[in-house]
């Protein structure tokens, strides 16, 4: 029985575009403002004395050399998502499950700062009511603040409102002005007193602190993950990325300066008794200017601003797991949206449940804003990184954002995300561990469980999308072996269908063969012969107006000069026409050819008059591995590419007891490729179960194994391509890793000289 594949119920539907630049830079502000300079105030003075203020300044420069590149980027692909997203645009597969574990983590470790930081001023709280703070209040209270975020956001709430944002914003006034008031009243002596020494510590010191400090400039980039929701683009996500930092950083360097000039108690200099104090240091300071009054305003403000921080760290986590699920980078239950808000609740709990893990397991404000430094570092150097790229490969047009000082502003982002890194790996070394055993299990993960599937993905993404494929870096080429003029028009229809119209190629080879010490007229001959496959294959390039380029090879050894070509020219695809595989020599031929040829490999057996327009029911049967889905998914996209077809999927099994799981798995493969119906059946002989249905679909195309000492063309192949009318496609994948390299656009013809 046809099983009709369901439709996705990955994504949601695109939302509208309702965000402008005030909108969208309360966004910014509420993800950015508070939380971090609440927690990490007394860590950055213990660390580098009033060298804090430089601290945050050059985290700040940091952050507005990064915004630049998250700006261009958000307004050239203007979809929510952000870094992930960004990532996938201009990285293979492999990179951007790189770039999204990276920023899963750094998600789920700000949330866990965030819930640290929670309790801490709950113990406060208890501690300005006279009562006592039991030891296990601030673990107890992240955990418990953690499970109440996500509970929240599970029916359906955001991270923070507006409102929120402006109480925030108040808070701030409150603490700022009348604190500025007191600086300015006060001798100028005084206060430059306050700032001496200004780097007791060293410059390292002002490095060792930026390395747990730039997290508290970190939540401007939440605005390229929802570009998808922004009103002008190009215009919005710059203004409010810079409006965001510029408004966020200024509260924090006025904060850090009332805080030393007038937040001490006189005893001793105001930077060493606040950097005793820990995550206390800003309510201890407010109150010594302000009364109880300030105390009260940090302890409710770092209260909300750290629950809404928390909220919104959660938010984005389970919005990374949960695109990267949709990508098949991450196990398909995170993929899935449900209850009447589709949320994605199996991302979300997921999420954190690693959290509370990572709570438990370092309980430490100072640790955790370590490591979330050092992976939302490592984050952005990949999004600068991915800034410099797409406008290396053109992807960005003039009519959207374009960052000055190209290309010097994503180098310096680059470098300085991964020097502070460098420095964060000395003086923080449990962070470090921690974000590299985190790492080392996403690539253990990837390798093992992920990687097929992600590239079986990736690999029709590429194929529907063009650009897609030129923001990767990759000029895909298809050579094409001529052997008979009246095969030539439909082998280079399918390549020329292959091939993407803007940045791929196809290069036609025709082998001028002679015997072995052949005298000149013999040689000439032999060229004479190959002339009419070369027109035919120029004719068919005319036609479709598509850049072309000829090869003819003057040889003995066709195989020898098909070899040799591949090597000069390292093609992404080798096609291959046969109208038999029923002789010794045929086979043979193509054995010696597709062997060790370090590429993919397609074989299309045709009855003639066979056109790839008449095409419309295509039959892929499918084994149980999966090591041939990418290239599966590579050429049905490139088919429906064209226009859509109709595509079943099938597989035979012997027993009833394998055909549930089989039908499972096959379902999902149906899921990823789009295909139209999937179908199991049960039957003692498979192969003359599939030679019958084959005769009812216009193509078939079935995969090769390439494993040493298995023979290319099985019986199954072989009973196929015997049937007079049946078209099949025989497509074998490479074992060669990594991306294929890039080649050159050309458009000429080659002819030997006389």
């Amino acid at each position: 029985m046809t099983e009709p594949t369901p439709p996705p119920e990955n994504a949601s539907p695109p939302d509208p575009r309702h965000l402008g630049v005030w909108s969208a830079t309360l966004i910014g502000i509420s993800a950015m403002l508070g939380a971090g300079i609440f927690v990490l105030c007394g860590v950055a003075f213990r660390t580098a004395g009033p060298g804090a203020l430089l601290s945050f300044a050059l985290s700040g420069a940091l952050a507005f050399v990064t915004a630049f590149s998250f700006a261009e980027l958000g307004s050239a692909f203007p979809e929510s998502g952000g870094s992930y997203v960004f990532a996938k645009r201009v990285f293979p597969i492999g990179g951007a499950f790189a770039a999204g574990w990276v920023l899963w983590l750094a998600y789920i470790v700000a949330a866990v700062l965030y819930a640290l930081g929670f309790g801490a001023f709950l113990g406060m709280a208890c501690a300005a009511l006279g009562r006592e703070t039991p030891p296990w209040l601030v673990s107890g209270a992240a955990v418990a603040v953690l499970v109440v975020g996500s509970a929240l956001l599970l029916r359906g709430g955001s991270s923070a409102g507006r409102s929120v944002t402006v109480a925030k914003l108040v808070a701030f006034a409150v603490l700022l002005i009348p604190g500025l008031g007191f600086v300015v009243a006060q001798p100028l002596a005084q206060t430059a007193a306050a700032l001496r020494p200004a780097l007791p510590f060293g410059f390292g010191a002002v490095l060792a602190a930026m390395t747990f400090t730039f997290i508290a400039l970190e939540g401007f980039e939440v605005i390229a993950s929802v570009a998808g929701e922004v009103r002008e683009p190009t215009r919005t996500l710059p203004r409010a990325m810079f409006l965001s930092i510029g408004v966020t950083l200024g509260c924090y360097l006025g904060l850090l300066l009332v805080l030393l000039a007038v937040g001490g108690s006189g005893e001793e200099p105001a930077w060493k008794e606040l950097g005793k104090l820990g995550e206390e240091a800003v309510a201890i300071g407010a109150q010594r200017y302000l009364g109880r009054f300030g105390l009260w305003v940090v302890v409710v403000g770092g209260l909300l601003a750290t629950f809404t921080a928390l909220s919104s760290a959660l938010l984005a986590a389970s919005r990374a797991s949960h695109s990267m699920a949709v990508d098949r980078a991450l196990p398909r239950p995170l993929a899935r949206l449900t209850g009447k808000s589709q949320s994605p609740r199996a991302a979300l709990g997921t999420s954190l449940a690693l959290a509370v893990a990572l709570v438990l397991t370092t309980g430490d404000v100072e640790v955790a804003g370590a490591l979330a430094s050092l992976i939302f570092l490592l984050s952005f150097a990949l999004t600068n990184g991915a800034g410099l790229l797409v406008r290396v490969r053109g992807g960005v047009s003039h009519r959207t954002f374009q960052a000055p000082l190209y290309p010097v502003l994503p180098l310096v982002g680059i470098l300085g995300c991964l020097a502070l890194a460098a420095v964060q790996v000395q003086t923080a070394p449990l962070a470090t561990i921690l974000g590299g055993a985190w790492l080392i299990l996403g690539v253990l993960l990837y390798q093992v469980h992920f990687r097929a599937r992600a590239e079986t993905l990736s690999a029709r993404a590429e194929a529907l999308d063009a650009d897609l494929i030129r923001l990767r870096g990759r000029e895909p080429l298809i050579l094409v072996p001529i052997a008979r003029p009246e095969r030539a028009e439909t082998l280079l229809e399918l390549a020329h269908a292959m091939a993407p119209p803007e940045w791929g190629q196809v290069v036609a080879l025709t082998v001028s063969r002679h015997a072995e010490g052949a005298d000149v007229d013999e040689v000439l001959a032999a060229y004479d012969r190959t002339t009419g496959a070369m027109r035919r294959a120029v004719r068919v390039a005319a036609r479709s107006r598509r850049p072309f380029e000829g090869i003819v090879r003057v040889e003995a050894d066709a195989a020898r000069a098909i070899k040799r070509t591949i090597r000069e020219r390292r093609p992404e695809i080798l096609l291959l026409g046969m109208s038999s595989l029923d002789t010794p020599e045929s086979t043979a031929f193509l054995e010696r050819v597709v062997s060790d040829s370090p590429l993919d490999v397609a074989i299309l057996s045709a009855p003639e008059g066979f056109s790839l327009q008449d095409v419309q029911r295509i039959l892929v049967p499918v084994a149980g591995g999966s090591g041939h889905d990418p290239l599966r998914a590579r050429v049905l996209g490139l088919l429906e590419r064209r226009r859509p077809r109709d595509v079943t999927l099938w597989r035979a099994v012997r027993d009833e007891a394998e055909r549930r799981g089989a039908t499972e798995r096959l379902a999902e493969l149906a899921e990823d490729i789009r295909a139209s119906a999937h179908r199991v059946e049960v039957s003692a002989d498979p192969a003359e179960l599939l030679v019958t249905e084959a005769a009812d679909f216009d193509l078939v195309i079935i995969g090769l194994s390439r494993q040493p000492g298995t023979p290319l063309f099985g019986h199954v192949v072989r009973a196929i391509a015997a049937q007079p009318h049946t078209a099949l496609l025989m497509i074998a994948r490479t074992t060669r890793r990594g991306p294929p390299p890039a080649t050159n656009r050309m458009t000429r013809l080659q002819l030997p000289e006389e």
